[in-house]
């Protein structure tokens, strides 16, 4: 992957696009991804087979939306002085659906961007494609961002452009760059009214917020401390020698479930026409001669005991190197999650790693968030206000166990290392605290005024 320390390679001449290692990556990862292994994996599918099998067995699609889920399925909870403003700005942009989505763009390609702007009304949270996104890092310290370009290619009839936002604090700066013909390399810069939806773009425009209005997240870091490590690399050799081995399978299984018919040579005769050899007789009856061996059907025992075993490996493997637990997919033995703590330690792996991406990706969310009520604030928009104290708190995706839960609770009282109103916050999280407050002192008028023992 290409580290860019200036804004170099958008000059005349320069090779289109960029890093292509890094957008190769992301190219065949979506592949993955998309369930087309044919196009990744070589040889997958011979082509002398009796019939083309495609064992899409897509890991990598349930990987992404596995890790999503956990992370996301329940919403995190959002709070700030201004509720008002920040619940406006989270429905109008979905924003649980975009933090889900950025998930998924971490798992499968290792990065992720969002990009707060203003649309003339309100302000937008977009997130951005990231094979659209080459960052310049400081020379020093790869860890600290001077720019951001946005880049992608458009076409007007038969000619090649490239659209470049390049983002660097408090202002945008908008360029159009011609292709050559074969769209290999950077011609020259032209006119944004070259393209008519371009034509209202000023070169140059201040957004009134101090800082950058894009925000990369990533995965592990890679090497350079730029890109994130995406989670099918490592996986991928391993989906693949499944899909092989059940396509081999299943292969096998076609050729033999049509078994042949074996016995004397003198069952069989020429047919003077056509010449094909074919049954001296079209009756299901056979006369048999003396001493000739009775006709049998042609059958093999595959013995393919090894090859399911391989796969039962190469499955165990899969689970510790994606940092899976089976029971996230129901494969429990029988006992083993009868209850939520249970399964919560059958899963600790995965939900480490959920909480690993949780912790990486917080706080630029809650940086997403305030630019956005920043940039509706100098956008001067009617009602618009800076956001303050913005707290973001994650929430367990995973089922409740309410018998465990008030069990539990059950014990704090009697030992009392609880309030009865702390009891109830933790079995009821999404109450409010005027729900709260009405619920104790309900609890406290049922049991005239003592503390009761929940």
């Amino acid at each position: 992957m290409t580290v860019f320390t200036t804004l170099d390679f958008l000059k005349p001449g320069q090779k289109w696009p960029p890093d292509k290692d890094r957008l190769a990556r992301y190219a065949k990862n979506r592949l993955l991804m998309e369930g087309d292994h044919d196009l990744v994996f070589a040889g997958l599918n011979e082509d002398d087979a009796p019939r083309i099998i495609k064992m899409r067995v897509n890991w990598f699609k349930r990987i992404m939306t596995l890790f999503s889920d956990l992370a996301v399925g329940n919403p995190p909870k959002i709070t700030a002085v201004d509720q008002t403003t920040v619940d406006r700005i989270t429905d109008d942009n979905a924003f649980e659906i975009l933090v889900y989505d950025l998930f998924s763009d971490l798992i499968a390609f290792g990065d992720g961007v969002l990009k707060p702007r203003w649309d003339g009304k309100r302000g937008v949270i977009s997130r951005i494609d990231p094979r659209h996104w080459f960052p310049v890092v400081d020379p020093d310290d790869a860890g600290t961002f001077t720019a951001h370009a946005l880049a992608w290619e458009v076409k007007q009839g038969d000619d090649r452009y490239v659209k470049v936002e390049i983002h660097k604090p408090g202002k945008i700066e908008h360029r159009l760059l011609e292709l050559t013909s074969d769209g290999k390399e950077i011609k020259e810069p032209v006119d944004l009214a070259t393209i008519p939806r371009y034509a209202s773009l000023t070169p140059e425009e201040e957004t009134g917020v101090a800082g950058f209005l894009v925000f990369p997240f990533s995965n592990l870091k890679a090497g350079d401390g730029v890109f994130g490590l995406d989670d099918f690399k490592d996986v991928s050799d391993i989906v693949e020698e499944i899909e092989r081995r059940l396509i081999k399978v299943s292969g096998t299984l076609d050729t033999f479930a049509d078994p042949w018919m074996c016995g004397p040579s003198g069952l069989r005769v020429r047919d003077p026409i056509t010449g094909e050899i074919v049954w001296a007789s079209d009756e299901k009856y056979i006369a048999l001669n003396e001493d000739e061996r009775n006709p049998e059907i042609l059958v093999w025992d595959a013995q393919m005991g090894a090859t399911f075993t391989q796969i039962e490996t190469l499955l165990s493997q899969l689970y510790v190197m994606a940092e899976l637990s089976p029971a996230a997919f129901g494969e429990t033995k029988s006992g083993l999650a009868e209850s939520g703590s249970a399964l919560k330690r059958l899963m600790l792996p995965t939900l480490a790693k959920v909480n690993r991406l949780r912790l990486r990706i917080r706080p630029k969310l809650v940086e997403v968030l305030k630019t956005t009520a920043e940039l509706e604030v100098a956008s001067r928009m009617s009602g618009s206000q800076a956001l303050t104290n913005v707290s973001l708190e994650w929430r367990s995706s995973l089922p409740v166990d309410p018998v465990e839960a008030a069990k539990v609770e059950l014990t704090r009282r009697s030992a009392r290392a609880t309030s009865t109103r702390g009891s109830l916050a933790r079995l009821d999280p999404d109450a409010s605290e005027e729900d709260l407050e009405a619920e104790v002192a309900r609890i406290e008028e049922e049991e005239g005024g003592s503390a009761p023992i929940l």
